[in-house]
C-alpha cells in the first residue's frame, strides 16, 4: 500500500468495496486506498477497511437503511482522518440504491472536504430492472452528494454497459470503464506521457469542478484518434440535456507509438464537440505494458458551475468553503438544520424532510 501518494481512493458500502478493489487490480500497482462499510464481510487484505458503525450494527450491514447507514458513518468518521495525511485529493467510488452507498458517503465525502482535500466522487445508479424504489432512493441523495463533495459523477448503469443481453459481459463492461475513468489520476502520476498533468493541477480541477459526466473509449488501427472521437461524441454517457460545459478533462492512454498528431486530433474534437469556451485540460499517460497498440480515451466533462467556482477561488476562498456556499443548503449533517441540531434527521426516499421544503428544493423566496 501506498502511503506516500497524494491521491487517496475510498470505496464505500458493498458495491463501492467492490468497485474500489476492480480498480486498483485495473490499475495494477501501489494505489493508496480505504475501504469504508457497514458489513464487516467487505474486508479484504489489499486495502485498509474501516467499519462503519461497529458498536451500532455489529458489522452485520445496514439492511438497505439508509438512515442507519448515515449514523453509522457519523459513529465512524473520526477514523478517516488518520488515512488522510498527505492526501491532497480523493477519489470515493460507490453505487446508489442501496443502503450504505447513499447513507455513508454524503457523511465520508463531507469529513473528507471539511479537511480541507478536495473530492471527487464516482456514484453509480441502479439498472431500470432494479425497480421504481431504488431508483428513487437513489437520486434522492445525489443532490446531498454534490452538496458534500467537490465534484460528482453520478452514472447510470443502463448507459454504462450498453446494448449486452449477457449480465456477465455487462458487469465486467462497467467495472472496465469505471476501473479506466478512476484509475486515470493514478497512471497520470505515475506514468505520464508527453503531456504531464501534476498532483497540484488535478486538485484545482477537482476543487471546482461541480458536476459532471464521463466516457472511456478504446480503439485502435491506423485511424485509431478519428475513431475515438467519433466514439466519444455518439456516447450515451456524454448526451443528454446538461447544463452549458465549464471544463473538460481529457486523458490519452496509448504505448510508446503514441503520435502527437493523434493527441492533436483527440483535443481537437473533443473541444469541438463539447465547447471551445470552456476549460481544457489534456493529460497522456504512456504505458507501453497495458497499451500497447491501442489507445483509450478518457474525457470528463464538467458543468458550467465551474467557471463561477474558479473566480471564486482567484479571490482567495477556499476550495472546500467555495464549493458550499454556492450550493443547495441541505445536508444530513448538524450544519444548516435550525432547531433540528440535535435530534436525528427524518429521511424519507433519501432527504432529509426536517428541512423546509423551499431548501430541499432551492426555491428563491421574494424579500
Amino acid at each position: 500500500m501506498n502511503e506516500t501518494s497524494p491521491i487517496l481512493l475510498v470505496g464505500v458500502g458493498t458495491a463501492g468495496a467492490a468497485m474500489a478493489h476492480g480498480v486498483m487490480r485495473a490499475f495494477a500497482g501501489d494505489m493508496r486506498c480505504l475501504v469504508a462499510d457497514t458489513d464487516a464481510s467487505s474486508a479484504r487484505p489489499s486495502a485498509p477497511f474501516l467499519l462503519l458503525g461497529g458498536d451500532r450494527l455489529a458489522g452485520h450491514g445496514s439492511g438497505g437503511d439508509v438512515v442507519q447507514a448515515r449514523l453509522a458513518a457519523e459513529d465512524s468518521l473520526k477514523n478517516i482522518d488518520e488515512h488522510l495525511e498527505g492526501v491532497r485529493f480523493a477519489v470515493v467510488v460507490a453505487a446508489l440504491g442501496g443502503g450504505t452507498g447513499g447513507g455513508a458517503t454524503v457523511e465520508i465525502a463531507k469529513r473528507i472536504e471539511d479537511r480541507g482535500v478536495p473530492t471527487l466522487v464516482f456514484a453509480t445508479l441502479p439498472f431500470s430492472f432494479e425497480g421504481d424504489e431504488r431508483s428513487r432512493r437513489a437520486r434522492g441523495v445525489t443532490s446531498m452528494i454534490d452538496e458534500a463533495a467537490s465534484a460528482t459523477i453520478f452514472i447510470p448503469l443502463d448507459k454504462l454497459v450498453g446494448d449486452t443481453d449477457n449480465m456477465d459481459e455487462a458487469m465486467r463492461r462497467a467495472s472496465g470503464a469505471l476501473a479506466s475513468a478512476v484509475s486515470l489520476f493514478w497512471r497520470l502520476l505515475e506514468k505520464p506521457g508527453y503531456i504531464r498533468l501534476d498532483a497540484e493541477r488535478m486538485r484545482r480541477i477537482v476543487s471546482r469542478a461541480g458536476r459532471g459526466r464521463f466516457a472511456v473509449v478504446t480503439t485502435q488501427g491506423p485511424d485509431r484518434a478519428a475513431a475515438a472521437v467519433e466514439a466519444l461524441t455518439s456516447s450515451p454517457l456524454l448526451s443528454g440535456a446538461m447544463s452549458p460545459v465549464g471544463s473538460v478533462l481529457c486523458g490519452v492512454l496509448a504505448g510508446e507509438d503514441l503520435r502527437l498528431s493523434e493527441v492533436g486530433h483527440i483535443a481537437d474534437g473533443v473541444r469541438n464537440a463539447f465547447g471551445r469556451r470552456a476549460s481544457f485540460d489534456l493529460a497522456t499517460v504512456n504505458d507501453e505494458a497495458t497499451f500497447a497498440g491501442r489507445l483509450s480515451v478518457v474525457v470528463m466533462v464538467f458543468e458550467s458551475a465551474a467557471g463561477a467556482a474558479a473566480e471564486e477561488e482567484k479571490a482567495g476562498e477556499s476550495p472546500s468553503r467555495k464549493q458550499r456556499r454556492g450550493r443547495n443548503p441541505l445536508s444530513l449533517g448538524p450544519q444548516g438544520r435550525g432547531r433540528f441540531n440535535n435530534v436525528e434527521p427524518t429521511v424519507w426516499n433519501g432527504q432529509d424532510i426536517d428541512t423546509p421544503t423551499f431548501i430541499r428544493r432551492n426555491v428563491s423566496l421574494d424579500a
